[in-house]
Order: structure tokens, then sequence, then C-alpha cells
């Protein structure tokens, strides 16, 4: 005769719902943190790649003698040459290739003289980005940021920390 008691394996509908309940509030306090996380390495990975961009102007400007040129006026990513007393746009790819632009984070410009420069790290609409505010450096090595995306670099805001 076969045993009345019988085995049954697996979970209780309580111990599924309290795992589902610790797997929810986890995931509602780690989402946001890695948010927080992943905007900032793609921030310091745009401010790495204007340093660059700032040594790539260093050395365009010792060989031509002017910061001119190192601008894409044309659209054709690659930088126009000295050809007016001052340039903006995109700068050229050939004179610095930002991995920010091509992952689609951020677009470096610049606005140039003969003898100084600014260079602005701006966040390409709907990337990633959006709405984290320009990125800025001047040929002097001043850094800002405008943190809270409002078009206007305040006292608070004349650095690349985070506040």
């Amino acid at each position: 005769m076969k045993n009345a008691k019988s085995k049954s394996f697996g979970f209780t509908l309580l111990e599924l719902m309290v795992a589902m309940t610790i797997v929810a509030i986890v995931s509602a306090i780690a989402l946001p943190l890695y948010t927080q996380f992943t905007d900032r390495s793609y921030r310091t990975e745009a401010q790495a790649d204007m340093l660059a961009c700032t040594q790539a102007l260093e050395r365009w400007s010792a060989v031509n003698f002017t910061y001119l040129g190192a601008a894409d006026e044309d659209a054709d990513e690659a930088s126009d040459g000295v050809a007016s007393a001052s340039d903006t746009g995109r700068l050229g790819l050939d004179v610095c290739r930002p991995n920010s632009f091509q992952q689609n984070r951020y677009d470096v410009t610049i606005a140039a003289t003969a003898t100084t420069y600014v260079l602005t790290g701006a966040p390409i609409a709907d990337g990633p980005m959006d709405g984290d505010g320009d990125l800025a450096i001047d040929d002097a090595g001043n850094r800002s940021w405008d943190e809270d995306d409002d078009g206007v670099i305040e006292v608070d805001e004349d650095d690349w920390e985070e506040d």
C-alpha cells in the first residue's frame, strides 16, 4: 500500500510575494544610483575628451601660430584651415576626435580667435546626457559646468566639480 503522506515541492505564495517585495525595494534603490553613476562617468569622459582636445589645439597652434582654422564650419568633419578673423563650430575631427561625440553624448564645439579659444561640450539633444548642462574650458584652462542647465554660469559653477 502506498503512503498517504505525499511531499510537495516548491514555494508558497507568501514566500514568492516576500521575495518579489525584496527585489522591488532593491531595484528602487539601485536604479537611481546606477543612473547617477553612469551620468557622472559620461561627464568625466567628456571632460577627459575636452582636455585631450585642448592639448590638440595647443599642437595646432604650435604648427599654425594661431587657433584659427581648427573649427569645421562647412560640416565635412575636417578642420577648415586658417581662413578668417574668428571661427566657430564643431571641432574638426582631424584636430581632435572626442569619444563622447562618437558615442552620441556630447558635441564638442570651438569658438576661436587667433590667440584665444573656448571649447564647449554640449549634451546632444535626446542623448543620454540631455539636460546635464554644458561643459566649457578656455585657452587659459578656466573650466565651467552649467550644472542646473539654465544657460547661465553662476558663481558655484566655475569648475567641473559636482556640488
